[in-house]
Formats: structure tokens, C-alpha cells, sequence
């Protein structure tokens, strides 16, 4: 096992945590499908937390080349950047399924944290992958540039209680993923 392998198995165990959170949890709702008040927005969080976290374990191949620059530091930061896509998909869906469970409720209980979780990721994210660039003298910020928006956005959307502009954030951000990686391969 190389060093790449090594660092980042601990980060795709995280990663593998969060996706067995998001189906146990919908496990749980499809079994409880009765008592459930289905709503769309907690479904789509939970479809964007899926893909995000996919989108990071398949980026993470196109960093092989930076695994010998990595720091302890840049290191922790992918740590925190996997536990912080955990939360996100802890968050997206709910565990109790005693009693009703109402799906609206719960994302607009929830609404704030998912998206502060989803903005303070994003941030982690690009904030290693900037520091791994420079640290390797291949930094390619135009790249990042027109992905800017997103913080922003997903710091404002903790605070919007639309659900129209929740809809289609979430349905954007999904679209978003999916185009920028959908043709990429591994090799």
C-alpha cells in the first residue's frame, strides 16, 4: 500500500460511514413509510449529501500526484472536510422513526446546520487543495474561480426559508456535480 492508499483509507472509511448513515436512515423511513409525511427537500439534501460525497472519493484519484506533498496539516484538513460531509449526511435525513415523522419538519429544523455543514465543507475542501497546490507548485486557482458562488450561496441558503429557492438550490448544486465530473474518467 502506497502512501496515497494509506492516508486517505482513513478518510474513505468517514466517507463509507456517511453513505451507510444516509441508506440506514432511509431504510428506516421506507419501513416506517405509513407514519411518514413525505416532503422533497430532506430527500434532496440527502441525494446532495450522496453525490458530494461521491464526487469527493472520485476527485481524490486526480490528487494521487500531491499524496508525497501532503502535510499533517493538509492531512487533518481532509479529515475534517470527510467528518464534515458526514455530518452533512447525518443531518440530511432523520434517525428516529418512532411515532409521525414529517420530512418538512425535520429539514426545517434541520435547514440551517445542512447548509453552514455543506458551506464550512466546501471551504475545508478547496482551503487543502489550495495549500497541497502551492505546496507542490501546481496551483490552478482558475479552476476554483467560477466555483466562488458556492460559498456564499450555501451560506445564504441557511438563512432562506423558501422552499421554491431551497428546491432548486438543491436541485442546481445536484446538476452542478453531476456535469462537472459526468464524462470524467480515472485514467
Amino acid at each position: 500500500m502506497g502512501a496515497f492508499e494509506y492516508l486517505l483509507l482513513f478518510a474513505a472509511v468517514i466517507l463509507g460511514l456517511a453513505i451507510s448513515d444516509l441508506a440506514i436512515s432511509l431504510h428506516r423511513l421506507l419501513n416506517a413509510a405509513e407514519r411518514v409525511r413525505w416532503d422533497v427537500l430532506p430527500l434532496l439534501a440527502g441525494a446532495l449529501a450522496f453525490e458530494r460525497i461521491v464526487v469527493e472519493w472520485w476527485t481524490w484519484h486526480g490528487a494521487e500526484g500531491m499524496a508525497n506533498g501532503l502535510t499533517f496539516g493538509m492531512f487533518l484538513g481532509v479529515l475534517i472536510s470527510a467528518t464534515l460531509l458526514f455530518l452533512m449526511a447525518a443531518v440530511a435525513l432523520p434517525d428516529e422513526v418512532g411515532g409521525d415523522i414529517d420530512l418538512r419538519a425535520h429539514f426545517n429544523r434541520t435547514q440551517r446546520r445542512y447548509w453552514l455543514l455543506f458551506a464550512a465543507q466546501w471551504l475545508t475542501l478547496n482551503i487543502v487543495s489550495i495549500w497541497a497546490q502551492i505546496n507542490i507548485n501546481k496551483v490552478h486557482l482558475a479552476l476554483l474561480s467560477p466555483l466562488l458562488m458556492i460559498l456564499p450561496i450555501a451560506v445564504a441558503l441557511a438563512f432562506i426559508r423558501i422552499r421554491a429557492v431551497q428546491i432548486l438550490a438543491l436541485l442546481g448544486f445536484l446538476t452542478l456535480y453531476t456535469t462537472l465530473l459526468f464524462r470524467q474518467t480515472l485514467s
